[in-house]
């Protein structure tokens, strides 16, 4: 079987479509999402409607907890740009779309094989960076996740893909920086974890959108870098009259 594993859509109409379209290029089985579909961009219903009509599954990341938090009368802790995004997500939201996204699962174990979370296994608003940050992680998914599926997850939350891997054995974590095309070979006896990235606001220097693509058949991962209309999105963002600063960042990839 072959998955397409993408996070941290944003709201990118553009982002998620070059997602989607190359997913399907590759006639892939099943489409995962790692959380945080709206939030920063413009398009909010439309990428929440293409999700949906893709039966994309998907878990909740911040931002749409952060929409519970607005509901509940509590202030998110967000930054001013990524607040300012947030409400005007709430304000943009249609009320079917916002039901879908608050009834979203914060994990997700799909068919007893592997997890999906938006951050830690151990804390899904708590960002891993490096190896450091992924020991205590992989500490929660070994003794807090049972069997087969604790073996490996896929997160998002950072932005930015990478690759750890836990050899519980010898009790050592190893981290790799990923680049489009890098493949993995999902080795028996080895915890994984694979950071998918970002297909709406990928922040690790590259102007484009990001995806895992796993073979069950083959056992192997694949990160897949793409483009998408740069130019398009920010214009979206601007005629929305969110922060210029969500536009220009979409360039440099920050």
């Amino acid at each position: 079987m072959k998955f397409a594993i993408f996070s941290d859509i944003h709201s990118n109409l553009e982002g998620l479509q070059a997602v989607m379209d190359e997913a399907e290029r590759l006639e892939v089985d099943a489409f995962l999402c790692c959380g945080d579909i709206v939030g920063y961009n413009a398009d909010p219903n439309a990428c929440v409607e293409l999700v949906r009509s893709k039966n994309v599954r998907c878990i909740q990341g911040n931002h749409e907890r952060g929409l519970r938090e607005l509901d509940e009368g509590l202030e998110p802790n967000m930054n001013p740009v990524a607040m300012q995004a947030l409400l005007f997500t709430s304000e943009t939201l249609s009320s079917d779309n916002r039901g879908w996204l608050l009834a979203l699962p914060e994990e997700l174990a799909v068919d007893d094989s592997f997890y999906l979370f938006h951050g830690s296994p151990g804390a899904p608003d708590e960002y891993i960076f490096d190896s450091f940050e992924a020991a205590y992680a992989f500490k929660s998914l070994v003794f807090d996740y049972a069997p087969p599926a604790n073996m490996l997850c896929f997160i998002g939350h950072t932005h930015i893909c990478a690759a750890y891997f836990f050899d519980q054995e010898n009790h050592r974590v190893g981290e790799k920086n990923v680049s489009g095309g890098d493949r993995f070979a999902l080795k028996p006896g080895a915890h994984f974890m694979f950071n998918a990235g970002s297909c709406g606001q990928y922040r690790g220097g590259i102007p484009g959108a990001s995806m895992c693509v796993m073979d069950t058949d083959e056992m192997t991962l694949e990160f897949r870098f793409l483009q998408y209309d740069v130019a398009a999105t920010q214009a979206k963002i601007v005629a929305a009259g969110l922060p210029d600063l969500l536009a220009q960042r979409l360039a440099v990839g920050q």
